[in-house]
C-alpha cells in the first residue's frame, strides 16, 4: 500500500477508529497503528510495538508524514 492509499484513509478516520499496519521483520518487526490523537497536541499519532502491546512514537498535523513512514517500512494493512 502506497502512502496515498494510506494518507486517504487515514483523513477518513473517527474518533476511536484506528488504522493497524504489520511491519515486516526487515525493518524490525511489530505493529504500527495510527489514530486520531485523543490528547492535545498533533491531529494524528503514530504508536509502535510488537503484539497488541504499543506505545507513541510520533505524532504529527500532517497525515503525508506518518503515511510516508509506514510506506517505508512496508507496512501491510490488517
Amino acid at each position: 500500500m502506497g502512502w496515498k492509499e494510506i494518507m486517504e484513509q487515514m483523513e477518513q478516520l473517527n474518533e476511536g477508529q484506528a488504522l493497524k499496519f504489520r511491519i515486516p521483520q526487515t525493518f524490525g518487526g511489530g505493529i504500527a497503528v495510527i489514530e486520531l490523537n485523543q490528547n492535545k497536541g498533533k491531529k494524528y499519532l503514530l504508536k509502535l510495538g510488537k503484539d497488541e502491546n504499543v506505545s507513541p512514537y510520533s505524532d504529527s498535523d500532517k497525515p503525508k508524514d506518518l503515511a510516508k513512514w509506514v510506506a517505508d517500512r512496508m507496512g501491510e494493512l490488517v
